[in-house]
């Protein structure tokens, strides 16, 4: 029977040019006829999204770990194949419960890609069952939802690790004995000659739509545009508004200078010089209820009554979703500070008076850190400002930065999914809240003390 899976699975992958996806491109319609029955199809355009987590980033049963999906343009039916529909296409009717409107089920894999195989060649179009990654998608943007009670077969060879990190429109593993079965909130390996009552499938179609340049230049190629601006304003986007502070360029010295030294670590050195040009740096880290505002719910361990505490539980690329979300409603560019930006406003940049910590020398007044709290983040502006006015740059919650990690002098590796965050958090030690402290931690990690700041 693994054989058969085998064959199976070539044949998509040749019909879809080499991966479990269809090929295409299709110009895609509303409405498909086949046999005289009628079905949906919905057109979604290419983005990114945190697969194997659910909206409030709680793991789906059955993923291993979160890791970051970029996908291009497809089609997905709106509904699972109907048993009207696999009737006209393949004659005969297995389901459990018989009726012409409910999904066709005890259909295995092998039957469901024989299917699409009759009905391609029916229509003339190259249906297939989408990609776990597409089902996952298409269900967290509501699209559609799971018929209640039914599971429904991907594409996929099932793994219990997925891929590290980032990967575009993935297909899941090249070897593997069971199938992929999913609903909204699970995810099981299923033997592929497996038929069960509520055991169903839907199709998909590639459009041939890429993904939006802007979800490429931030999460792919990870460099944002810049929008060259330097004055303080205040913005209003959704229903709330948070200030950003004009930062005048200029050189300074990057690392663990006389004030830094004690307690520093080999990442902070050596110094060298440091010039960056002008820009504008968010005078707060960005609070649960912005977060709540742009993304419409909010990540585990946030909580709608505390909106002026920082958004915690943020990996690097949700801090991403955010931003290309907040661009998209505002038509501006905001981005995360570079970690030169970042160290260079944290100093205070052109009134800088040298101190350890973000404006001031003693880290009680400035930062919210393991002791003076309970472990949990406070209120942006609970401590005293910098030089520039910026708050919680010590302490309070880690903030991500656009780069990844590197030692001074030496390149990031490419690819490498380590990213820096800087300013320590309301659970470090008074070291891990020192300007010039580095932390480096995968893009996808979240946890309770990890937020972000705007810049621009």
């Amino acid at each position: 029977m693994k054989k058969v899976f085998y064959l199976l699975l070539a044949f998509v992958a040749v019909a879809c040019g080499g991966g479990r996806t269809v090929s295409g491109p299709v110009d895609l319609q509303e409405t498909y006829e086949a046999g005289g029955v009628s079905f949906r199809m919905a057109g979604i355009p290419g983005g990114t999204f945190t697969m194997g987590a659910q909206a409030d980033l709680r793991k789906i049963k059955g993923a291993a770990q979160h890791h970051q999906v970029v996908l291009d343009g497809y089609g997905i039916s709106t509904e699972p194949v109907s048993q009207a529909l696999w009737t006209a296409v393949m004659g005969k009717n297995p389901s459990s419960t018989q009726a012409d409107h409910l999904p066709v089920d005890r259909v295995s894999y092998e039957d469901a890609v024989k299917f699409t195989r009759k009905l391609a060649k029916m229509t003339g179009v190259p249906f297939v069952l989408p990609t776990e990654a597409m089902w996952e998608y298409a269900v967290g943007r509501g699209v559609f939802a799971p018929v209640a009670g039914t599971r429904e077969w991907c594409s996929d060879l099932f793994a219990d690790t997925p891929a590290d990190g980032l990967t575009r429109n993935p297909a899941g593993p090249s070897e593997g004995s069971l199938g992929v079965v999913r609903t909204a909130l699970s995810r099981e390996g299923v033997a592929p000659y497996t038929k069960a009552g509520a055991l169903t499938f839907r199709l998909a179609v590639v459009t041939g739509e890429s993904c939006p340049e802007a979800v490429l230049k931030a999460i792919v190629e990870q460099q944002p545009e810049r929008e060259q601006v330097c004055a303080n304003e205040t913005v209003s986007v959704a229903g709330v508004k948070f200030n950003m502070i004009a930062v005048k360029g200029g050189s300074f010295r990057m690392g663990a200078t006389a004030e830094q030294e004690e307690q520093a670590g080999d990442d902070e050195k050596p110094v060298h010089e440091v010039t960056v040009e002008d820009f504008e740096i968010c005078q707060t880290e960005v609070t649960v209820g912005q977060w709540l505002a742009i993304m419409g719910s909010l990540p585990i361990g946030n909580y709608e009554k505390f909106p002026d505490k920082p958004v915690i539980n943020v990996s690097w690329y949700a801090a991403q979703m955010f931003i290309l979300k907040l661009n998209e409603l505002s038509g501006r560019k905001f981005r995360l500070p570079t970690e030169a930006e970042w160290e260079y406003a944290a100093r205070g940049g052109n009134k800088s008076r040298g101190t350890r910590y973000a404006g001031s020398g003693d880290i009680g007044s400035v930062a919210a850190y393991t002791k003076n709290t309970d472990g949990k983040p406070v209120n942006v502006r609970s401590k005293r400002p910098n030089e520039l006015n910026l708050y919680d740059m010590s302490g309070n919650a880690w903030e991500w930065c656009q780069d990844r990690f590197a030692l001074y002098g030496q390149e990031a590796e490419a690819g490498s999914e380590w990213h820096v965050q800087r300013g320590g958090s309301c659970a470090s030690p008074w070291d891990a809240c020192r300007i010039a402290n580095r932390s480096k931690m995968p893009a996808v990690n979240i946890k309770g003390t990890f937020g972000f700041r705007l810049a621009i």
